[in-house]
Formats: C-alpha cells, sequence, structure tokens
C-alpha cells in the first residue's frame, strides 16, 4: 500500500509541476515547446513579443539527447529524443536494458525536468525525476525505487 501512495504521490507531484505550465485553456504555452535544432541538442522556443513576432530564443538550448550515467552506479540512462507533446524516448540499463514504460518532460520557469518510468521484473513503476542543470550538465534529482518504496537522491552525469 506504501509503494502505490509513493508512486501517486510524486505522479501528484509531476502533474502540478506540468499543470504550472499550461495556460487557462489547458494548453501548453508556446514557451514549453521544444525544437530538434541538430541531431545532438534541443532548444526551447520562446513565446512571441508583443507585437507578434517570434522572440529571440534567450536560452542556451537543453542539449539532452545522449547518454548519461547515475554517479553511484553502473545505471545508464539513454535519452533518444524529446517531442512537442512532452514525451520522453529513453531507455534504461542496470547495465541490462529494463523496460521503460514512459518518459515525459516539462519545462517551468526556465527549468527542465524529465520523468521517466520504469516497468519491468524488480522495476514496477520506479520512477526517476531529474532536473537538467545546464550551468553543471547534469540530470539531478530522485529515484523512487517501487520494490522498497524508498526515495534516493540521485545525479546522472552526460557520457556523449
Amino acid at each position: 500500500m506504501m509503494t502505490i501512495q509513493k508512486t501517486l504521490l510524486a505522479t501528484v507531484a509531476f502533474s502540478l509541476i506540468l499543470a504550472g505550465c499550461l495556460g487557462k485553456t489547458g494548453k501548453v504555452h508556446e514557451t514549453n515547446i521544444i525544437q530538434k535544432v541538430s541531431s545532438d541538442s534541443l532548444s526551447v522556443l520562446p513565446g512571441s513579443d508583443q507585437s507578434g513576432n517570434a522572440a529571440t530564443d534567450v536560452s542556451a538550448g537543453f542539449r539532452l539527447k545522449g547518454r548519461w550515467q547515475r554517479k553511484d552506479g553502473s545505471y545508464y540512462l539513454q535519452i533518444f529524443s524529446m517531442s512537442a507533446d512532452s514525451t520522453l524516448k529513453a531507455g534504461y540499463y542496470n547495465p541490462n536494458p529494463i523496460n521503460v514504460e514512459s518518459g515525459e518532460w516539462t519545462q517551468r520557469e526556465g527549468k527542465l525536468f524529465i520523468r521517466v518510468i520504469l516497468r519491468d521484473v524488480n522495476y514496477p513503476g520506479s520512477t526517476y525525476v531529474l532536473e537538467y542543470k545546464p550551468d553543471k550538465d547534469i540530470l539531478a534529482g530522485n529515484y523512487f525505487q517501487a520494490v522498497d518504496g524508498i526515495t534516493y537522491d540521485v545525479i546522472f552525469t552526460r557520457l556523449n
């Protein structure tokens, strides 16, 4: 019962972050849409200025595509792509492949967050909620280990 409650709490928390990115109409603002800039980088598209013209992209871009290693072991997160509909395609390895049930991303107040849910043997809904920190080029956040119902602070560093 406790595991289900923690998974539900993590889902609600992420949903609240996502809801903060929605306008009154329930649609994602233009500032929350990402565009593929090159095969290896993503950039957040800005909204329009008051004249209706596209504003200049003030972000350095979010370059997440690639392989990331957790600092405390041989756990790897591979980010393959991010779509404008907030879908994140990812792989997870420990060191063998673990099934990724779903992945999603959201942006709030200039910060990019991702959530990856695992669904495999010994990973019944284990969940990563991570923030990309461009100044350090790391993914940092929490890992909810569903089997034991324990949440860990984790950091991933870029391998490529």
